[in-house]
């Protein structure tokens, strides 16, 4: 199932990259999909399989972490907006530990994927023992507010997809 799901997708990638659905490059996006998922197999596939019935829990949830990422970029845009138009704010600039908080070590990875993509915050380091991960945030003067959210952001719309 995983082998068949991603050979799809990196032949629809490659078929996008090329801007062609000719019969050929959908054969040759496909043959060289299943090439690098035969050579990576031990990297990439490394974990358990995940059911049927995981598989169709993530996708049904995943237009929501979609659209709380997307909501979650335009609150970061305003806030830095709203710092770059008060020159008379004094910058709170700093670091924030956010606590891994049975996230897994990809869980982790995705979440300051997630944070980094919505402008006012940086993914600066993870802790690969603890998973607490640091990120840099353009106003970190309530730093428990930032944990806080960070949190209910993974347990309402990340959990579910990718823990």
């Amino acid at each position: 199932m995983r082998m068949t799901l991603s050979t799809l997708v990196l032949t629809l990638i490659y078929c996008l990259s090329l801007g062609s659905t000719s019969p050929w490059d959908i054969g040759i996006g496909a043959i060289l999909g299943l090439g690098v998922l035969y050579a990576f197999r031990d990297f990439l596939f490394h974990g358990p399989q995940t059911s049927a019935r995981d598989v169709l829990s993530r996708a049904i949830h995943f237009p929501m972490l979609v659209l709380a990422t997307v909501y979650d970029i335009v609150r970061g845009t305003l806030d830095v907006a709203e710092v770059v138009l008060r020159p008379a704010m004094a910058p709170r600039g700093g670091m924030v530990e956010i606590p891994g908080a049975g996230r897994t070590a990809s869980g982790v990875v995705v979440s300051g994927l997630i944070n980094t993509i919505s402008p006012g915050s940086v993914l600066v380091d993870i802790d690969p023992e603890t998973l607490n991960w640091t990120i840099h945030c353009a106003d970190a003067s309530k730093p428990e507010k930032i944990i806080a959210w960070q949190q209910s952001f993974y347990d309402r719309f990340q959990r579910p997809v990718w823990p």
